[in-house]
């Protein structure tokens, strides 16, 4: 079976090292979209999974990318705190 991926199905993931938050260490999670015409783009904060701000993912994909989040937090919070490692002996 073969399949293509457009570039607009494409979603890039990146988030940020460990960050202060009102009731602990957070992360914020952001997603990318190019399309032709527009940028989609969401941001959401683990480990709540709350978006804070999206523009060109509907409802649906938005719960689909938070169900992705709480399957991966594990793996991004292990990822984050390399960040924050890394960070630290560098300086």
């Amino acid at each position: 079976m073969n399949i293509q991926i457009n570039d607009s199905d494409k979603i890039t993931m990146t988030h940020t090292g460990l960050l202060p938050g009102k009731k602990g260490k957070v992360i914020h999670v952001c997603f990318e979209r190019k399309s032709e015409d527009r940028d989609d783009y969401a941001e959401i904060v683990l480990p709540s999974r709350t978006v804070v701000h999206s523009r060109g993912f509907d409802e649906g994909e938005l719960a689909q990318l938070q169900l992705y989040l709480k399957d991966q937090e594990q793996s991004i919070i292990k990822n984050a705190k390399q960040i924050n490692h890394d960070l630290i002996f560098k300086l």
